[in-house]
């Protein structure tokens, strides 16, 4: 992965006449863009169709066990530490609105701003510490969830 660098305004004008989209820190060699892979519609349709399969595939499980009644209902449930999971697992979801809604219409793509604010590239250099983070509760958040309902189970 190429490293970030700031360039002048000046040396994106001339990258872009020569039609090279990003450069390593070495400036020899060009990373293909992720836009240049295509994929033909079979492999897409096939991507559509493992993702509903795994989808259906929780969705059984979570009804055959009554997951959510159970987890919402029984006694046996440690309840401050179940809760202290969904705090955590909201925080995950705040980070992850900041990630894809906030910093994208904070900073557009302009002539400035050429990389995407969407991107990871992007966060890495803006907001370095919020991967991590998030990373830190999706890994608490699910060990205090497996201990609150260890009981249960």
């Amino acid at each position: 992965m190429a490293a970030y660098r700031r360039v002048a305004i000046s040396e994106q004008n001339d990258n872009a006449g020569s039609g090279n989209r990003a450069r390593l820190s070495s400036g020899d060699e060009t990373t293909p863009s992720p836009a240049a892979t295509v994929r033909s519609q079979s492999e897409r349709i096939s991507d559509k169709l493992h993702a509903l399969a795994w989808v259906l595939a929780a969705y059984a499980i979570a009804s055959y066990t009554r997951l959510f009644h159970t987890i919402f209902t029984d006694d046996r449930i440690i309840r401050p530490i179940l809760h202290l999971s969904i705090v955590i697992f909201a925080v995950n979801v705040v980070l992850t609105l900041y990630l894809t809604v906030f910093l994208p219409f904070k900073f557009p793509v302009t002539p400035t701003h050429k990389t995407p604010a969407s991107s990871p590239e992007f966060w890495g250099v803006y907001c370095p510490r919020v991967i991590p983070i998030m990373t830190a509760c999706g890994v608490v958040g699910s060990f205090l969830l497996v201990r609150a309902c260890y009981p249960v189970w």
